[in-house]
């Protein structure tokens, strides 16, 4: 499928200078850390897009777990963005789940982490497949299960208008690693990245957060772009 750049200078004008931070990997292990990044980023008024799937690593169903379960659906009903990050996480490692699916198959998956996640009370036109990494299949029929937006490794896709915002995403953890000099180039790029007055998009594995120098680095990230005047949004507004 093709997809035509954004043309409208309005739109454009809107756009840059935009600061996006999400946090990924969201249950009962990480909750506590990522309720503590979420407070300090509600400080510095920073919108943060929370994607959740209804499995991961296997074993844990968010159905099942009464706490995470009511935490997220209380982040819903304060107007947090909710983006749905695919269906079965446990697949991450070995590949990114809707990586390389055919249509058929990415059909399949996401009739199934839908009508999960309608049951138990979760309803987003949001979608980013794990690790960012989106298969022609899977945007191919997104729009079937009313999916309006889908961040992807490139950037961010309008599936009602058929705009683009070419925008690459910068994360810690989410399979790309962590480390000092990975975090390093992270914060360059972000600084770099708003100083110029691009879509800077910063996302987080909250697995990742429990070590203290990965949290500082994530925040000295966004308190750098912040730094150069960028406007903090979430992704619903380039719907």
């Amino acid at each position: 499928m093709l997809w035509r750049s954004i043309t409208s200078r309005a739109i454009i004008a809107r756009m840059h200078g935009t600061l996006l931070v999400s946090i990924s990997s969201i249950f009962d292990a990480t909750r506590a850390d990522t309720e503590k990044l979420i407070k300090h980023l509600d400080s510095r008024k920073v919108p943060v897009s929370l994607l959740i799937a209804p499995h991961i690593d296997g074993n844990w169903h968010l159905a099942k777990d009464p706490d995470t379960k009511q935490w997220l659906l209380d982040q819903q009903s304060g107007d947090r963005a909710i983006i749905l990050n695919g269906f079965d996480q446990a697949v991450q490692g070995r590949r990114a789940e809707f990586a390389n699916l055919a249509s058929h198959e990415a059909r399949l998956r996401l009739k199934g982490a839908t009508r999960q996640m309608h049951k138990i009370g979760f309803d987003t036109d949001l979608f980013a497949p794990p690790r960012w990494r989106l298969s022609e299949g899977t945007l191919a029929v997104l729009p079937e299960f009313g999916f309006t937006l889908v961040s992807s490794t490139r950037g961010i896709h309008n599936l009602a208008t058929g705009d683009f915002f070419q925008t690459r995403n910068l994360s810690f953890g989410e399979g790309y690693g962590a480390a000092k000099w990975w975090r390093r180039n992270i914060i360059r790029a972000a600084t770099r990245g708003a100083a110029q007055g691009r879509i800077v998009r910063l996302s987080v594995s909250a697995r990742n957060l429990s070590d203290k120098k990965t949290l500082r680095d994530f925040e000295e990230a966004v308190d750098k772009a912040l730094a150069t005047g960028v406007t903090p949004r979430d992704y619903r507004d380039f719907r």
